[in-house]
């Protein structure tokens, strides 16, 4: 009976976890663990920096309409695309974009659905 002749990669490798809450864990192989040391180093964040969540800092704009308007214009201008553009590859009025946007209509699940697979997002962030 044959052996196997390599030695999987989880076996001497290097086990690298990112995140906290979602956490994905990751096998290393051991010749480039120190280049993804090395290009993880230039994003490491101190421990004495302060950081902040994305809801604090769009606080004030969430006060003033609403966390899934601001999503929903945040996700509309990362797409390059005007209320008017994206009304009509929904087939809606530009009207119900700035309700949305505004907080004066609220986004469904279907909605959510239909704005999140025209903008390339997840619909949950929406609702």
């Amino acid at each position: 009976m044959s052996e196997l002749t390599k030695v999987p990669h989880t076996k001497n490798g290097i086990r690298v976890q990112v995140g906290d809450r979602n956490a994905r864990l990751f096998i290393v192989p051991r010749d480039r663990a120190n280049g993804i040391v090395n290009l993880l180093q230039d994003f490491e964040v101190s421990k004495d920096q302060q950081t902040i969540s994305w809801r604090d800092s769009v606080d004030d704009l969430t006060q003033k309409y609403t966390e899934s308007g601001v999503a929903l214009k945040g996700a509309r201008a990362k797409e390059n695309l005007s209320q008017r553009e994206l009304a009509g590859k929904l087939g809606i009025p530009q009207s119900h974009i700035s309700d949305m946007e505004c907080g004066r209509r609220t986004i469904g699940k279907s909605m959510a659905k239909r704005l999140a697979k025209v903008l390339k997002v997840g619909y949950k962030i929406f609702l």
